[in-house]
């Protein structure tokens, strides 16, 4: 018997081994850079630094608000000019531009503040390569396909024409119109 205990334990011992053999496997990688020194550049978006011409009365003539005043039925124009900034695959911006606050004033309540904006290829406004844009239908403003163009603004004030007396305004009563700020805001249409 001795014979088989020592067959017995020598098949233990090689399945053992077998066993313990099947549990280990090898196996290989390998590793290569897919885009070496890549360097990434954000694009841009400025309006830059406005040129504004005079406010306008509606006759066209110039008004000074230091010295000049306004009467029911007036309305002031200014127009400002920037050159865009609009760099970078699939840039789009939409523009706003603030209503003056002007806190503690009878006027404020009766004056309307508008803007109205047109891109131009030029920095003449002479009627060619001109759009106007709407932001108040949606329409995106401008793009990056605008970069270079130039964007003019016109804000526009009104002291409407009432269909009543209203007297609380008359009086040499003022109204500090604060500062106007033209924001253009990224938007992200093309790649929600």
């Amino acid at each position: 018997m001795r014979n088989s205990i020592k067959a017995a334990l020598a098949a233990t011992a090689g399945a053992g081994l077998l066993l313990g053999g099947a549990g280990s496997l090898a196996y290989w990688n390998d590793a290569t850079e897919v885009q070496p020194d890549t360097t990434l550049t954000s694009g841009t978006l400025d309006l830059g630094a406005p040129t504004c011409a005079s406010w306008k009365l509606d006759d066209g003539s110039d008004f000074t608000p230091a010295s000049d005043t306004i009467v029911p039925g007036d309305s002031l124009t200014r127009t400002c000019q920037f050159q865009i900034s609009a760099t970078g695959d699939h840039l789009t911006a939409e523009l706003t531009a603030n209503a003056p606050s002007m806190p503690d004033s009878a006027l404020e309540d009766e004056l309307a503040f508008t803007a109205v904006y047109e891109i131009d290829t030029d920095a003449t406004d002479d009627g060619t390569g001109e759009t106007t844009v709407d932001p108040d239908a949606g329409a995106v403003a401008f793009s990056d396909a605008d970069d270079g163009s130039y964007l003019r603004v016109e804000l526009t004030v009104d002291f409407p024409f009432g269909a009543s007396v209203d007297n609380d305004s008359n009086g040499a009563v003022s109204a500090q119109l604060d500062a106007i700020t033209v924001t253009a805001t990224q938007t992200n249409t093309e790649h929600p």
